[in-house]
């Protein structure tokens, strides 16, 4: 039995037999709570703080915090809504990078300090990108865990960690550099190269698309594939403003339609820009591929992914409206699309002799797309 019974409008404290001093209370579930301590006045002022965070409905029960980061990322990385592609990429970031350090640590002790620590410690072995993956992994892992109520907070906290910028800027080429390169590519990439310049597709996208995704001059994007873990993952685009229909120009148009004939099989489903033997195209491969048809065309160094540069900002330039480009491009929202947007504001006296051209006669010249200078891509 317990001695010396003192107690409160919420809740009461106690004296054991052994000496300590109990503080009881019943939580907002009906379940009551007790903790030891060995002073009245300890007892007492646990009390009052439980009693405060009822009150302000900050109050957690404490075996929620108990759990441990990695419990918290199994539940996560299980979730049904994750693209079997992102799931792959994230299983990998956690296993690689995040698992060691904070699998074992209750997420109730996961704070700012020790986020921190982490990150300056990973920065030190890890590349720009990969630290990028794993703190924004980390962050939505702890998002759940304030959803649940057992964190008042996310302790990720450090500002553009999430945010990897690009060790070379982008910029946008020239149709004669675009024409060019397309020129020295293997026939059977030529009208991709045209594609990615002049549709704005992404590389995944236009790679995945099937005969029966050509229709005269549109394209019908509606998937994208991805080699992950030594497999093909195809689904649908990185979101749901990916799925449209992008018009290609013209000439680009017709030469898609000699490609259709001279490389792709009549199967509606035969891909688009296949390799030889009908499989889909690496990126990794067409890459090297596209860096030799680079040199050859004595360019500087040029990404694939800048064609799809090259292809936003070109469409910015016809005088595009925002929502007009999101729907080209299949973004979400309007931030990247302004990016091309104010990127060609900026060239207001390129764009004035392009229109020059137009009115002399010399079309051609007005093809040439604003080039903005040191100007990183937004991520798309």
């Amino acid at each position: 039995m317990a001695s010396h019974v003192r107690s409160s409008d919420f809740g009461h404290v106690d004296r054991r037999p052994s000496g300590q001093w109990r503080a009881r209370f019943t939580d907002p579930e009906g379940r009551r709570r007790s903790k030891s301590f060995g002073t009245v006045t300890d007892a007492r002022v646990w009390l009052s703080g439980q009693r405060t965070d009822i009150v302000r409905q900050d109050w957690r029960a404490p075996e929620l915090a108990s759990r441990t980061v990695a419990e918290y990322a199994e539940a996560y990385l299980a979730r049904s809504e994750i693209k079997e592609s992102t799931r792959a990429l994230y299983e990998s970031v956690w296993a690689n990078h995040l698992e060691k350090e904070w699998g074992p640590i209750k997420v109730g002790n996961a704070t700012p300090t020790n986020v921190r620590a982490w990150h300056a410690m990973a920065g030190k072995s890890l590349r720009p990108t990969a630290l990028a993956q794993a703190y924004r992994l980390l962050r939505g892992i702890l998002n759940v865990a304030v959803q649940d109520d057992v964190l008042k907070s996310n302790p990720c906290r450090i500002k553009s960690a999430g945010v990897v910028k690009p060790a070379v800027a982008a910029r946008s080429l020239t149709v004669p550099e675009v024409l060019a390169i397309a020129e020295e590519i293997p026939p059977r990439y030529k009208a991709l190269v045209m594609v990615l310049a002049f549709g704005g597709l992404r590389f995944g996208e236009a790679t995945a698309l099937r005969r029966r995704d050509v229709s005269d001059a549109r394209l019908t994007v509606e998937r994208t594939c991805r080699y992950i873990h030594g497999a093909w993952t195809v689904g649908p685009p990185k979101t749901e403003a990916g799925r449209r229909t992008v018009t290609l120009p013209g000439s680009v148009a017709t030469l898609l339609e000699t490609h259709l004939t001279d490389f792709v099989a009549d199967d509606p489903d035969a891909l688009v820009f296949g390799t030889a033997s009908g499989q889909f195209v690496q990126n990794h491969n067409f890459g090297a591929t596209f860096s030799r048809a680079v040199k050859r065309c004595g360019l500087p160094h040029t990404r694939v992914h800048w064609l799809r540069h090259t292809g936003a900002t070109l469409a910015a330039s016809t005088g595009a409206t925002t929502k007009e480009l999101m729907h080209r491009l299949g973004h979400a929202s309007s931030a990247a699309a302004l990016v091309y947007q104010h990127a060609v504001s900026e060239r207001d006296g390129e764009i004035a002799r392009a229109l020059d051209a137009m009115v002399t006669g010399n079309a051609t010249s007005a093809l040439v797309p604003a080039q903005p200078a040191g100007r990183r891509a937004q991520s798309a």
